[in-house]
């Protein structure tokens, strides 16, 4: 049995998903080195989730930069047919390990998104090209990815995109088995009943620009009654918008809600919206909303999104507004909510999208072909 070993920072639910996945399908004896020790929501490790072995790989993080100690010795001991480091500028332990394989021959490649929300910095472009130098591989999570690597100089041939993925099979059977009259419970216990859902699920914070959504509400609810948004998840941005909606006195057709973890309570929710909106940098929560057949709005700024904004085809399964026009946010939402069947033709392609093209399955796949090239 073939040896991988998978060095990561944390262990979140849809990363667990994944190395599950992967090791069904290809049989592999997998080890992961992940921070699992640290209080972060981002931390869902469980032993009995695993079916994969776990390493606990502190890290400690001092003025922006990351360090931790062992990992040579650990990995040598297991002498993987197959290793691959999380790539992170800020990793700085992870890098000199790299360089020390490098200069003994040792072969490893490097998973990551290789593109920086925001635009590329100096220091960026220059691990870019050190790790796309002293690599076997680079595997990104998106085109993005592959197109900065290729600037800086990068071999085409070693660049290998992977996608994005969470376990879609896992919502669609929550979304297929929420059944009507419990739905129609529902939307009377919140009011929701011949309103029009806005939904949004996000941490709140300022990379997402969840408060823009608030002032194209503010404008909506000028002119109509029959729209409500929907807003969970917590952050740093949670109290701030909390007393925006106060002051835009938008407590009737706005409802923040906290964050919800529970997929069978989401799913009433998701089941109950006719869009889904994130006003920038779309992250997972695009194949989260794509698997209940929510159509998606979200801005056209390539410079600001992550990778997940590959599964985005305006017009098919989403519709983008110009960035940072509040106009355009607001044109695109009354067009989806107004048209029922623009709304059913991207809902219907939004469920294609991560059933048949962007699903767990496609990117383990990706991933095994790039490992074994």
């Amino acid at each position: 049995m073939k040896k991988l070993v998978v060095v990561t920072n944390l262990l979140p639910h849809y990363q667990i998903d994944f190395f599950n996945r992967l090791v069904r399908l290809s049989g592999y004896d997998l080890t992961v080195f992940a921070d699992i020790s640290i209080d972060s929501p981002l931390n869902n490790y469980e032993n009995k989730l695993c079916d994969f072995k776990v390493i606990n790989s502190p890290i400690k993080n001092i003025k922006g930069l990351s360090f931790r100690s062992s990992l040579r010795n650990q990995i040598n001991a297991i002498n993987p047919d197959h290793l691959v480091f999380y790539g992170n500028p800020r990793e700085l332990t992870l890098t000199l390990l790299m360089f020390s394989y490098w200069l003994v021959g040792k072969k490893f490649n490097v998973h990551g998104m290789f593109h920086r929300i925001g635009g590329e910095t100096i220091l960026s472009k220059i691990y870019y090209w050190c790790v796309g130098k002293i690599s076997n591989k680079c595997f990104t999570y998106g085109r993005k990815g592959a197109e900065v690597l290729l600037s800086v100089g990068v071999s085409r041939n070693k660049i290998k995109v992977i996608g994005t993925a969470i376990d879609e099979k896992r919502s669609i059977e929550f979304s297929d088995n929420v059944e009507a009259s419990k739905l129609l419970e529902f939307k009377n216990e919140y009011g929701l009943v011949d309103k029009k859902v806005v939904l949004q699920v996000v941490r709140l914070s300022e990379i997402k620009k969840p408060d823009m959504l608030l002032y194209v509400a503010e404008k909506i609810s000028a002119i109509r009654d029959d729209v409500i948004f929907v807003l969970i998840g917590g952050g740093e941005m949670y109290e701030e918008i909390s007393q925006k909606i106060s002051k835009l006195e938008l407590t009737d057709s706005v409802l923040l809600l906290g964050p919800i973890y529970d997929e069978e309570e989401l799913s009433y929710w998701f089941k109950s919206a006719k869009v889904f909106v994130i006003p920038t940098c779309i992250g997972l929560s695009a194949h989260h909303a794509f698997s209940y057949g929510l159509p998606i709005i979200t801005d056209n700024d390539l410079i600001n999104q992550a990778s997940e904004f590959d599964v985005l085809f305006n017009g098919l399964n989403s519709l983008l507004y110009q960035s940072g026009d509040l106009n355009s946010l607001q044109s695109k939402l009354i067009e989806i909510l107004d048209d029922d069947s623009l709304q059913a033709f991207l809902s219907s392609n939004a469920r294609h999208t991560v059933e048949s093209i962007y699903s767990l399955d496609m990117k383990c796949k990706n991933y095994l072909e790039a490992l074994n090239l």
